[in-house]
């Protein structure tokens, strides 16, 4: 479904550290013989398919099963995503399904077109063991979904070792930048970003900030960017996933207002490259920044300000903030994550003691 994305990044790590260290005990059976997804190709799972056009998903998911040829019966069956097209028969494999957020059902209005998770609660019922990228991401399922049948266990995500400090700074990179990432959609509160830069702006000349990906300003951002006299110190710029390294590294300071996330990647990805982070005390924020981050209440750009001000004024903090998210984003790993995982498809099957719960 997606050339790149975090959702396939974290099924080809999991694959990937399963693959390399047998004493993980889960032997993977993949069907990317053809993929679209950049994060596979580069790992070896599967070869490029391109077709143009709306129906490439179709063709690869039909090529593939006219190429699979499986070893043998698979114990445990971990399906990437919420489709509506699998089907557990009868004496099918126990079915594990990863929660990685509950946006839709805490922020219907974000979704006109209607729920994309719309058979999430269907996985869930049918699950033998459902994983939760993050213990808020668990909370929310509990408290929106009830009591579910099926054990719960966290495996937290990760952060990879090209993501550290040092690498190569962007071309167009201002000297001196605090860094937004992703998309601007209503709960990520760019505006309250925006606002906490415009109090620091007359005091602080020499700092832009830059919003990383989400597309272009939108005519509402422009508007409010211009009326504080901003035009040329808020810039939205794109960037290549091999440039992101780069783009984090080369930030004075990193912000992350959103009011929630499942687990919020980026701020580990900032961490590990050594860049001050400050976020929202919200969701799994801190649970993810834990000491290293300095928090605000959600939507409060003054707060923000404040925050933001200590960090951009005082070199000294932020390099011991810098040395904090280093050591903290450290406990992230990709191979704790598979280890976390194969406990739990054990608890399943059955074979040797698991370390999840409910």
């Amino acid at each position: 479904m997606q050339r790149r994305g975090g959702i396939s990044r974290y099924f080809v790590e999991l694959i990937t550290e399963f693959t390399k260290d047998p004493s993980l005990g889960v032997t993977p059976q993949i069907g990317w013989r053809w993929t679209n997804n950049a994060h596979a190709v580069e790992a070896g799972l599967g070869r490029p398919l391109r077709i143009p056009g709306g129906s490439r998903g179709r063709i690869v998911r039909l090529a593939n099963r006219t190429t699979q040829i499986w070893p043998a019966a698979p114990d445990l069956v971990h399906d990437t995503y919420y489709r509506p097209d699998y089907r557990a028969g009868r004496g099918a494999p126990p079915l594990a399904v990863t929660i990685y957020d509950m946006t839709p059902e805490l922020f219907p209005e974000l979704f006109p077109g209607g729920n994309p998770h719309a058979n999430k609660r269907a996985f869930v019922e049918r699950a033998a063991i459902v994983l939760c990228i993050s213990e808020s991401t668990r909370r929310d399922l509990l408290r929106l979904y009830g009591d579910i049948a099926a054990p719960t266990a966290v495996t937290h995500l990760a952060v990879g070792p090209r993501f550290a400090p040092g690498a190569a700074r962007p071309a167009w990179a201002p000297a001196r930048y605090v860094l937004f990432l992703g998309v601007r959609v209503a709960h990520k509160d760019f505006r309250v970003a925006l606002e906490a830069f415009a109090t620091l702006a007359q005091s602080d000349p020499s700092t832009t900030l830059v919003a990383v990906g989400g597309g272009p300003f939108t005519g509402d951002e422009t508007a409010v960017i211009d009326r504080w006299g901003l035009g040329d110190r808020v810039v939205q710029r794109d960037a290549s996933d091999s440039e992101l390294p780069g783009v984090f590294g080369a930030a004075t300071a990193f912000v992350f207002p959103s009011r929630y996330e499942g687990f919020g990647l980026p701020t580990l990805e900032a961490m590990a490259c050594g860049t001050p982070t400050v976020l929202a005390d919200s969701s799994s924020n801190p649970e993810v920044g834990g000491p290293a981050a300095l928090y605000f209440p959600p939507g409060d750009h003054a707060a923000l300000a404040t925050q933001l001000g200590r960090l951009l004024a005082d070199e000294a903090f932020r390099a011991q903030r810098s040395a904090l998210g280093l050591a903290q984003a450290g406990r992230f790993t990709w191979r704790r994550t598979a280890e976390a995982t194969s406990d739990a498809y054990r608890l399943v099957t059955g074979s040797g003691s698991g370390a999840g719960g409910r």
